[in-house]
């Protein structure tokens, strides 16, 4: 004779809709904690404010930003864009990451180059250089970057069919970055505040400091990856 287990319902309705409930509730809970700890630790999201970003964010766009992962995997990219708080402000600010650690940068002719040595330009393999567009500034050999989200001049709410220009700020048009530091533009070059002088507007003196650091850089934006021009 085999022994069987039997399961008693509970005879109460009340119960049953009692541990029913709380079924739910535990569920609810989990899922809960589960999108709790994804936006305090992994990605969250934020409203653009202001318009310094153009024509590629607005304000009031939605941003998706990861917190974590590009801290973990130290992956930061030229192009990445960055919400960053620098030592000069108490605000953050949405900006393009265009200069990396050991580079040697300069505004040459209202266009930023990126300058190396001729044996690094000869193993250089990314797609950001415009190779037919370069000068020689003593060893190094100066390369137009491709910015090609720089599409349009933004003048007293018209949009005008020309290239933004990029031009120096306080007097510096070289930037040399050692191990941690970083240069971030915004898109809308002509008229905004970055790394060229520093990150107010009222930046007259050279000794501002226009580098950020990693300690320094909030989160990236997730966005950037899903354009189809990137």
């Amino acid at each position: 004779m085999s022994n069987k287990i039997q399961i008693k319902e509970p005879e109460n309705k009340f119960k049953k809709f009692l541990i029913d409930f709380i079924d739910i509730i535990a569920f609810i809970v989990f899922i809960g904690g589960i999108f709790l700890f994804i936006k305090v630790f992994l990605v969250s999201i934020v409203a653009v404010k202001w318009n310094s970003m153009l024509p590629n964010y607005h304000n009031w766009d939605i941003l998706f930003v990861d917190k974590f992962y590009w801290k973990w995997k130290n992956n930061l990219k030229r192009w990445d864009v960055l919400v960053a708080m620098p030592p000069s402000s108490d605000v953050s600010y949405l900006k393009r990451l265009i200069w990396l650690p050991w580079e040697t940068i300069e505004i040459h002719n209202k266009w930023v180059y990126l300058c190396k040595t001729e044996d690094y330009w000869k193993t250089y393999k990314n797609n950001d250089i415009i190779k037919e567009n370069s000068y020689k500034d003593g060893k190094l050999i100066c390369r137009r970057l491709k910015e090609k989200y720089i599409r349009w001049k933004f003048v007293n709410l018209k949009w005008f069919n020309e290239p933004i220009i990029t031009e120096a700020k306080c007097g510096i048009s070289k930037f040399t970055l050692w191990s941690g530091q970083y240069l971030v533009f915004w898109d809308d070059r002509m008229y905004s505040t970055d790394s060229r002088c520093c990150f107010k507007w009222a930046c007259i003196w050279k000794k501002d400091i226009y580098y950020i650091t990693k300690d320094e850089i909030l989160w990236r934006v997730l966005n950037e990856y899903f354009k189809n021009d990137k």
